[in-house]
């Protein structure tokens, strides 16, 4: 039934990477086996491109669902001071699912989907329709932040042989908060040590990789913090953790059974020591993050990590 669905709605339908390519073309080898590349555009845009489009994410959570946008750099626009892409946003978001007509919710599907299929790590989520990522969580000149689009939930990435789960093939995603919202900036620069956004609920914690500029990497991994108990007003948003003595590279990100010292940064008072102990790393990407990305052929860190494309 899902290989059905699959080919009915598409194993991806208008990903990141098709977008991409249709965008700027690409630089094939003679063999089939050649190692696809972005190609040089003809021309640079007179004008930044909107930020409408097929905004995919991973899925993360079982006490609740959390989605994480796959974000990508490009290049940048005429003005410098934005990156040419409809992705270069960071986004965390809290949400549901239901059922369009009835308005049931099924987020217990996926919640027993994952339950029941503990050695898949990855979960995605494909739109259904094309928007802008900043109306979720920037509201427009006029009127209230995008609450809602249409969706399907894929048991692993869905831009690689991801299997639609067919309940929740036609789904309406509720969002009940924003976790955390960057939007990237040429100008921004990476900080040198290793920082992460911590967010979730009091007893299913997770780790995102604060990405900021490119050559960053994009991980999320759930995580326990022995010596602090969060509340849910502590996690309304996402917090600003340092990891203490780690360079801010891919080769030294934090890994399962690694124990490190980290500081909880916050703006309201001095930073706090906390411990991490983060579990199984959940999703790993680097090269979509590179200047140009390289979109079929996996960093040396990605496969020694399973995330191969």
């Amino acid at each position: 039934m899902a290989d059905s669905l699959s080919k009915v709605y598409g194993s991806g339908g208008m990903s990141r990477r098709r977008a991409l390519r249709l965008a700027f073309g690409l630089a094939v080898g003679a063999s089939s086996g050649a190692r696809l590349a972005i190609a040089q555009p003809q021309a640079a845009p007179s004008a930044c491109p909107p930020n409408i489009g097929q905004h995919n994410m991973m899925a993360v959570g079982v006490r609740s669902v959390f989605l994480s946008h796959l974000p990508m750099f490009v290049g940048l626009c005429n003005d410098r001071a934005h990156f040419r892409t409809e992705h270069r946003f960071q986004l965390i978001l809290e949400a549901s699912f239901e059922k369009p007509r009835t308005k049931r919710d099924v987020t217990e599907l996926y919640k027993q989907d994952r339950l029941q299929h503990p050695d898949t790590r990855m979960y995605t989520l494909e739109p259904g329709e094309e928007f802008a990522l900043a109306e979720v969580f920037s509201p427009p000149t006029s009127g209230e932040p995008r609450k809602s689009f249409t969706a399907q939930v894929f048991r692993g990435h869905l831009e690689r042989g991801g299997e639609v789960i067919h309940r929740l093939n036609r789904i309406t995603v509720r969002v009940k908060r924003i976790v955390y919202a960057h939007e990237f900036r040429p100008e921004d620069k990476r900080p040198e040590n290793l920082e992460y956004i911590l967010f979730g609920t009091p007893d299913e914690l997770f780790l995102a990789h604060r990405i900021v500029a490119p050559g960053d990497f994009d991980q999320l991994l759930p995580v326990r913090v022995p010596d602090q108990q969060f509340s849910d007003a502590d996690l309304v948003q996402g917090l600003r953790v340092a990891v203490s003595g780690r360079p801010n590279v891919s080769s030294g990100r934090l890994r399962a059974g690694q124990v490190s010292a980290a500081q909880l940064l916050r703006t309201d008072a001095q930073a706090r020591a906390i411990t991490l102990q983060p579990l199984r790393e959940l999703y790993f990407e680097e090269s979509e993050l590179a200047i140009p990305a390289s979109l079929d052929v996996p960093t040396q860190e990605e496969r020694d990590a399973g995330f191969e494309h």
